[in-house]
């Protein structure tokens, strides 16, 4: 399927009569991408999430060596577009899209782009043909990247129940945790031994929680590529 994407952007000239060049902006910027429409056998279901509330499950698609989910997803949860709202399904562009502006960045947030008009024309050009690579169409469904779904074992406060210690979901890993917290969703019973390892060492006695909140079905297990191999002797 092919999408007409209209922009603007910002170039240097050398206008008449003139010998340095000067940044002018332009709205004629014009380029055809290609989104990809696949069948839905070529991308099936590898993770299927599911809360403890009502929220409705979450399907992790597999295809081209990546996770895809139809909707946007932060820390194992649906995320709506709009602040308490229910539209948590990825936006489909049109046959056209116009991203003609006034200000100094072009930005989609419901269709992912983000880009500056000083890019330039052909550096914005290049942006849009990888932007829809991020991308796929399943039966007219739009489909995006996805983090990998994980469980952290997470301390809060100054131990001795003064805070906590707790197993999480989260679909990033934050750099300022170590990397032995951070465990797949085929390793919960090793990330509750190592909380609660953590928990006793910190003398968290009583708040302590071993229930992230989200269960995991696994449908293929290639896709999990998180393992975390650190032995956990010493937990603290």
């Amino acid at each position: 399927m092919q999408l007409t994407v209209k922009f603007s952007y910002v170039e240097n000239i050398i206008p008449p009569r003139c010998r340095n060049p000067r940044r002018a902006r332009f709205d004629d910027g014009l380029e055809v991408v290609n989104l990809r429409e696949i069948q839905r056998e070529a991308a099936p279901v590898a993770i299927i999430s599911s809360s403890n509330s009502s929220e409705l499950p979450i399907e992790y698609r597999w295809f081209d060596g990546q996770l895809w989910t139809s909707c946007s997803v932060y820390g194992c949860s649906r995320q709506a577009h709009t602040s308490g709202g229910t539209d948590y399904d990825y936006t489909a562009p049109g046959p056209e899209l116009s991203l003609v502006t006034d200000s100094v960045t072009m930005s989609r947030h419901d269709i992912g782009i983000f880009v500056s008009v000083s890019e330039g024309k052909m550096a914005i050009s290049e942006y849009l043909h990888r932007w829809a690579q991020s991308l796929i169409f399943i039966d007219g469904q739009v489909f995006r990247p996805a983090g990998e779904p994980r469980y952290v074992v997470m301390t809060f406060g100054l131990s001795n129940n003064h805070g906590g210690t707790a197993v999480l979901c989260t679909d990033i890993s934050n750099t300022n945790i170590k990397d032995q917290s951070y465990f797949s969703v085929l390793q919960f019973e090793d990330a509750k031994d190592y909380a609660g390892r953590i928990a006793a060492a910190r003398g968290d006695t009583t708040k302590f929680n071993a229930d992230p909140g989200y269960t995991f079905d696994v449908l293929i297990p290639e896709a999990v590529q998180i393992r975390n191999d650190y032995k956990q002797e010493a937990a603290a």
